[in-house]
């Protein structure tokens, strides 16, 4: 073969390369990695031993449908569970709707699946049954002002950013102008607790939360009173990063969506997630929510 045909033949070759990379530069530089063990992280809205409760059914049940190994991995704080996803430290994130919102945004989540009831997700406001609140409804009453209030998390969708978003758009009340204090619990079941305990007049919590409590006995039936519940939205999302490969989205998404009430083995894993099925998830159910966080001034980042 002459030199000048071999020289043809490289260049040729060096051309469909680099083709091919500036077609979908992605594909050829990020391939997605093997995985051995999918590590899970979820929001830390419960104290460790009662997540563990909540999802070691889930993962069981996972690993038995892929045959894959997970590791549950219970973050500090719900930044703390953004920086894993961005950082890789975790394959899957069980999010909240503005912390999908931000992962979305900034580290490429993609949506794989929501449970049925997150399609329409709801805040109670509560107070101690016998507290200086008891006779107040619907967030309707001059006792209200100057009072104690506690958001949960910050990063809380249900415990920060619908509360906030419905106390300004359906009551025209600015927490830090109305109340007295308004504080951060962290989490929903520290919420719960300072309401009972006094240690609040009032806490904007997760429905579900609060309903599971009362049904595990965490919290007597007379130990809080709901003041008023907000209208429905969006929130919670299971969602991947971009390392696995759309074989294994495929079947970790199917292992989700096979789950049905009418198998007893599944009805208990979904019964811990407080759910009777789990939907295909989109990012087009989260964009209120982004438009809500955006003119509240919550993610500033956003364009």
């Amino acid at each position: 073969m002459s030199k000048r045909k071999t020289a043809f033949i490289i260049i040729a070759a060096v051309a469909v390369v680099a083709a091919v990379v500036f077609a979908n530069p992605a594909s050829f530089f990020e391939q997605p990695s093997k995985i051995e063990i999918v590590r899970v992280g979820v929001l830390p809205d419960e104290d460790e031993a009662a997540l563990k409760l909540r999802y070691s059914p889930l993962l069981e049940h996972m690993a038995r449908v892929t045959g894959l190994k997970y590791q549950l991995v219970v973050p500090a704080s719900y930044a703390d569970l953004l920086r894993n996803f961005a950082d890789k430290e975790i394959e899957i994130a069980y999010f909240g709707g503005l912390t999908f919102v931000e992962a979305q945004t900034l580290h490429h989540a993609r949506p794989l699946v929501m449970r049925d009831v997150d399609t329409r997700f709801t805040t109670y406001f509560v107070t101690r049954a016998d507290g200086p609140l008891r006779d107040c409804a619907n967030l309707k009453c001059e006792a209200l002002a100057g009072k104690v209030f506690t958001f949960g998390s910050k990063l809380s969708t249900s415990g920060h950013l619908m509360p906030r978003h419905f106390l300004k758009s359906e009551r025209r009340i600015e927490p830090e102008s109305y109340f007295g204090e308004v504080r951060y619990s962290g989490a929903h079941d520290k919420t719960i607790y300072q309401a009972r305990d006094g240690e609040v007049d009032l806490g904007a919590v997760n429905a579900e939360i609060f309903r599971a409590m009362r049904r595990d006995g965490r919290l007597k039936q007379d130990d809080l009173r709901i003041i008023w519940e907000t209208p429905p939205y969006p929130d919670y999302v299971w969602a991947i990063n971009g390392t696995l490969t759309q074989e294994l989205r495929t079947r970790l998404r199917d292992a989700f969506l096979m789950l049905e009430m009418g198998n007893k083995e599944h009805a208990r894993i979904l019964a811990a997630m407080g759910t009777h099925g789990f939907l295909p998830a989109g990012i087009a159910e989260f964009a209120p929510l982004k438009k809500i966080a955006q003119s509240l001034g919550l993610l500033k980042f956003l364009k």
